[in-house]
C-alpha cells in the first residue's frame, strides 16, 4: 500500500516546550485551551517505524504541540534515522547553541520563530548567534519566521546575523487555524494542501489530518500503535474527508468546519 501524494509530514518528538516564557499567541501549551495535552515523548520504536515508512525526499518537520529542542533524546540520532528525507526543525531557538553538535550536519533546515515583545529575545539572539558561528557554512540552512508584525528596530539585531526572513500571519491563541488579521490564501482548486499532502503524527502515535492545533482530536485518523501509516493514509476516514472537500462540503467535516487555512502559509 503506497503513500501516494504524501509530500510532507510532521512527527512530534515531544509535546513539551522549554521556551523560557511561552508565546502568548500559542494555545498548544495553555491548559485552558489545550486541557488534554500531557507531556510525552515519542518512543524509539515508533520513530523507527515511521522512518521505515516515510519515502525518500519527503519533508519531515519534528513538531506538533511541543518544541523539538525540548526533546530529551539525541537529535543527532533522529537526524540520522531520517537522513533519507528533508529534515526540518521549527523552534523558538533559545537552546540552539546548547544542542548545536546534535543539529549541525544532521538537519537540513532550522526555522526560528520570532515575534515582537518576546521576553526571551535576548536569550534567543545570543543562542542564535552562537549557533550560526558554530555551524559556519555547514547545514542546516537557518531561516527566521516573523510571526505577526515587527518594527525595523525590533528586527535590526536579527538582520545583523544575515539570516533570511519570512513572515507569517499572527494566529489566535485558540487555534492556529484562525488568524488575527487577514486571511490565508486559497489554492485555485479550493482544496486544502495539508489535507492532500501533509499529515501529522503525535508523540503517542496518533495520526492526524494536519498539524493545526486540535485539542479535541477532531482530525484524528488512526494510531500507529495498531496500524501502518499507509493504511491510515489510504483508509476510509481520510477518503471520506477528501470526498467531502471535493464536493464543496468542507464545513461538514468536524475538523475543518471553522478552519481558515488551506496549506499555504501567508503574511
Amino acid at each position: 500500500m503506497s503513500l501516494s501524494g504524501l509530500s510532507a509530514i510532521n512527527i512530534e518528538l515531544t509535546s513539551a516546550c522549554n521556551k523560557s516564557v511561552h508565546c502568548t499567541f500559542c494555545g498548544h501549551q495553555d491548559p485552558a485551551i489545550h486541557p488534554k495535552r500531557v507531556d510525552g515523548e515519542i518512543s524509539q520504536a515508533l520513530l523507527a517505524q515511521v522512518s521505515g515508512e516515510v519515502p525518500s525526499g519527503v519533508l519531515v518537520q519534528f513538531h506538533r504541540d511541543g518544541d523539538p529542542l525540548a526533546y530529551s533524546g539525541s537529535l543527532a540520532t533522529v537526524g540520522t534515522l531520517f537522513n533519507h528525507t528533508i529534515r526540518s526543525l521549527v523552534t523558538h531557538g533559545e537552546t540552539l547553541a546548547e544542542r548545536a553538535d546534535e543539529i549541525i550536519d544532521h538537519f537540513d533546515v532550522v526555522t526560528v520563530s520570532i515575534f515582537r515583545g518576546d521576553p526571551g529575545r535576548d536569550h534567543q539572539l545570543a543562542s542564535l548567534a552562537a549557533f550560526m558561528q558554530a555551524k559556519g557554512d555547514r547545514q542546516p540552512r537557518v531561516l527566521l519566521k516573523i510571526v505577526g508584525d515587527m518594527h525595523d528596530d525590533d528586527l535590526r539585531p536579527y538582520l545583523a546575523l544575515g539570516i533570511p526572513l519570512l513572515r507569517r500571519l499572527l494566529h489566535l491563541p485558540q487555534s492556529n487555524a484562525r488568524y488575527a488579521r487577514g486571511m490565508p490564501a486559497m489554492p485555485e482548486h479550493g482544496l486544502c494542501l495539508d489535507l492532500l499532502h501533509h499529515p501529522s503524527v503525535a508523540w503517542d502515535g496518533g495520526v492526524y489530518l494536519c498539524n493545526r492545533l486540535d485539542p479535541d482530536d477532531r482530525g484524528l485518523l488512526g494510531s500507529l500503535t495498531t496500524q501502518s501509516l499507509a493504511s491510515i493514509w489510504n483508509g476510509p476516514i481520510r477518503r471520506a474527508i477528501v470526498q467531502a472537500h471535493l464536493h464543496g462540503q468542507r464545513t461538514s467535516v468536524h475538523a475543518c468546519a471553522t478552519c481558515q487555512y488551506y496549506g499555504i502559509p501567508t503574511h
